[in-house]
């Protein structure tokens, strides 16, 4: 009985040793963030969203096939340009009546400077097969609203800088940014 005793006693206390969990790895979960009172957000196909900024990918375009400022799609050759569909999905509270502007960080001629190594080369926006204007310092876009959402249709370009043939271009990165803003009726 005595051995007994002891075979369970010692039972117990492996048993008691093993039911306890060991407590592992331990933290915090942060949750960070901001609530703001726009009343509509910008997403854009063909484009990453990265917070309310758009990260559009051109990738690499031969300057064979660079367009101009008064024809970006097609070069002098005839061929075909690169073309980068952006589609901006403007999402509004139902009965916003809103103006779209992009205002390029340095413009070329009519269209968006490039900078990063890159030269006698642009990028123009096309809406709608209209080539946007910048030589004003900006270009603001209306398009009708369906219940608070609206897509407006625009292309990306690699042009050629006015003046310039394809002899003149140096090759590198093109990269440059355009800002928008919406202004609310």
């Amino acid at each position: 009985m005595k051995k007994l005793f002891i075979g369970l006693a010692a039972l117990s206390a492996f048993a008691a040793g093993t039911s306890q969990a060991a407590v592992g790895a331990q933290g915090n979960i942060n949750f960070t963030g901001s609530i703001n009172n726009d009343s509509c957000v910008v997403s854009g196909s063909g484009a990453t969203n990265v917070g309310k900024n758009l990260l559009v990918d051109m990738g690499t375009v031969s300057a064979n096939t660079l367009g101009t400022e008064a024809n970006p799609a097609v070069n002098g050759g005839g061929m075909s340009a690169f073309e980068k569909t952006i589609d901006l999905k403007v999402e509004c509270l139902s009965g916003t009546k809103v103006a779209l502007k992009l205002t390029p960080q340095t413009r070329s001629g009519k269209g968006i400077a490039v900078t990063g190594g890159a030269s006698n080369v642009q990028i123009m926006l096309v809406n709608d097969n209209q080539v946007l204007d910048f030589t004003t310092g900006s270009a603001s876009l209306e398009a009708p609203f369906n219940g608070g959402n609206v897509v407006i249709p625009m292309k990306a370009y690699y042009t050629l800088v006015q003046g310039k043939d394809v002899a003149d271009v140096v090759a590198g990165q093109a990269n440059a940014t355009v800002a928008y803003e919406l202004s609310y009726d």
